[in-house]
């Protein structure tokens, strides 16, 4: 499968004026804590996960406001963090 950096972009600027229209411009994220799989398991639906970790969405924001106000470099890693937050909205969007 291949995707285009573009049609990522338009998705996300879709589904967030989509967000933005029904919620408003400030989300209120009441989870902080949560589960996650490690890569290496993530992906093999052939083997039932036995290893979970825990993320911080609090923790996820800090990192990407870092790179944001240039306190750290951007990675692609942080990815990773933002999808974490798109996750969680998304579950409690209501729209």
């Amino acid at each position: 499968m291949e995707v285009s950096v573009d049609r990522l972009r338009t998705i996300s600027e879709v589904l967030l004026k989509h967000i933005e229209q029904h919620r408003g411009g400030n989300l209120e994220i009441e989870s902080d804590y949560y589960w996650d799989i490690p890569e290496d398991s993530r992906y093999d639906r052939y083997q039932e996960p036995s290893r979970h970790t825990v993320g911080q969405l609090s923790d996820d924001i800090v990192q990407l406001d870092r790179m944001i106000d240039g306190n750290r470099p951007v990675i692609g890693y942080a990815l990773v963090w933002f999808a974490a937050v798109l996750r969680r909205i998304g579950e409690t969007a209501e729209c």
